[in-house]
């Protein structure tokens, strides 16, 4: 069954904060046969070869999807060294395994990948596992790193159950899966609030804080000034930041 053409009608006040926020039409069907997703050592060794930093910072390590955000993940890996090398960290969401390749390279001591569709990897220091498994852990990170996924949960575009509140809850899994003082390292679109469906969320001055949940510390904003987010109009997408929090 592919995903709802719109917000059903019992949940879209829930979606929307009472009609507080906009919804904006488009739909994707991203539900595709279930397949095994390989992560063979050499494929994720090509990322760690091409993600280092001096060739990221040269602009010399190919294309990316999202132009800038390997950077600000160097930046970010740079200036908050004591939370990434020799540390346990977790990647929420991930299909190809850039990220994890940066904090190999920043010297991180392990690195969990999180997937619905859990990769299949034998790599020393990268391992995977089940967004259920990650759920249902009391295990504690020292950092969590999150990039272009929160934004989908709840929204049904790749056959998750439909949940107004997916984004948050998965926020809340994030905060009780950190250790007292460790870092969530998260980006997603942010703009004039606005539900797009199915695509994604846009988070503004309303949405925004409650990603929070009022128990992260924000501790700044990389790749654009917060300010953006009460000057920008209403779209249908917008830039994916770096937002650094902290439990």
């Amino acid at each position: 069954m592919e995903p709802p053409r719109s917000i059903p009608d019992n949940m879209l006040s829930e979606y929307t904060l009472n009609g507080q926020i906009p919804v904006i039409d488009w739909y994707i069907n991203g539900m595709i046969p279930s397949q095994s997703n390989i992560w063979s050592s050499s494929r994720i060794q090509s990322f760690i070869d091409r993600f280092t930093f001096g060739k990221i910072k040269a602009g010399a390590h190919g294309n990316e999807d999202y132009p800038g955000a390997s950077l600000w993940h160097v930046n970010v890996c740079e200036k908050y060294i004591d939370a990434v090398k020799d540390k346990n960290i977790a990647v929420i969401g991930s299909i190809d395994p850039w990220i994890e390749a940066i904090l190999v390279n920043a010297g991180a001591k392990s690195v969990t990948t999180v997937e619905f569709n859990v990769p299949v990897c034998d790599h020393p220091v990268i391992r995977t596992m089940s967004y259920d498994d990650f759920t249902n852990s009391t295990y504690e990170y020292d950092a969590i790193f999150s990039y272009s996924s929160v934004e989908h949960a709840g929204l049904g575009r790749y056959g998750d159950p439909l949940n107004p509140n997916g984004d948050i809850e998965t926020m809340e899994h994030i905060y009780r899966s950190l250790k007292p003082g460790g870092l969530c390292v998260i980006g997603f679109p942010v703009g004039r609030d606005a539900v797009v469906w199915n695509a994604h969320r846009i988070y503004g001055e309303k949405r925004l804080p409650m990603m929070y949940l009022g128990k992260f510390k924000e501790l700044e904003w990389i790749g654009l000034e917060k300010n953006y987010i009460y000057t920008c109009p209403v779209q249908n997408n917008g830039p994916n930041p770096i937002i650094v929090l902290q439990k």
